[in-house]
């Protein structure tokens, strides 16, 4: 087993949020623990477990861990062109503060379908904050990137959308955000085929992304709409210290 901490979570926190990894059936999760609590003194501390190992999963119930979460892992291939003509809006990388700012409020208020927003034991303001500081680790990491989908009429930013490079070919889809004022309008599809467009001029020609099974929109878009093909399901399970 390999203990992580998690530099983002820890800060809006206020103290250690740790991850944990490699679990095995045959680990000795209390030792394992004792060490950790001494180590970091965590807040919180949570592990992402495939579906299918059930041992694990139910060694972690044990020691006081709750599900939280079910994630699915889902690819798709950036292999066909959406015409976008009709939209009179443009889609740009997000590379100044000024550009930065109303992506940032976007997703410190877009948050809906998390593992934080949902949990009772995550005092209220965490989820939207950890988004935040995520998506301003997107604009400064040199692999990552923010995206934003604009009206040039007005300006106003509509949606937002970060990623990692991992690969020359491949990236990994992180967050994304419908502005409050826009929702119920389609934009996240609509965000998507300018994504995808982007993704190809770009070279790139495969994406990876986790959602939360409970996202319907996103989970019906995406598997159902724009050809994703589920590769993995997990349980995200965490346990809370005083």
């Amino acid at each position: 087993m390999r203990v992580e901490q998690i530099e983002v979570d820890s800060a809006v926190f206020g103290r250690p949020v740790l991850s944990l990894h490699e679990l095995a059936p045959t680990d000795d999760l209390a030792a394992v623990e004792m060490r950790y609590v001494e180590q970091f003194r965590p807040i919180y501390v949570y592990c992402r477990v495939p579906l299918e190992e059930l041992a694990v999963i139910h060694r972690l119930e044990q020691h006081g861990f709750r599900l939280v979460e079910c994630q699915i892992r889902s690819t798709v291939r950036f292999d066909q062109d959406y015409d976008v003509s009709r939209y009179p809006y443009v889609y740009e990388r997000v590379q100044t503060r000024e550009a930065l700012d109303p992506v940032l409020e976007i997703a410190e208020k877009s948050v809906e379908h998390d593992r934080l927003s949902m949990d009772s034991a995550v005092p209220s303001g965490i989820s939207g904050e950890r988004y935040r500081r995520y998506v301003e680790k997107s604009f400064s990491a040199p692999n990552e990137s923010v995206w934003r989908l604009f009206d040039p009429a007005s300006n106003q930013t509509l949606n937002f959308r970060t990623h990692r490079v991992t690969s020359p070919q491949e990236v990994l889809l992180l967050l994304g955000g419908v502005n409050p004022e826009f929702q119920g309008l389609g934009l996240g599809a609509i965000s998507s085929y300018f994504c995808f467009n982007q993704m190809r001029r770009d070279g790139f020609r495969r994406g990876v992304t986790h959602i939360s099974a409970i996202n319907y929109r996103v989970f019906n878009l995406e598997i159902g709409g724009m050809g994703f093909r589920v590769n993995a399901t997990f349980a995200i399970l965490r346990k809370v210290y005083p």
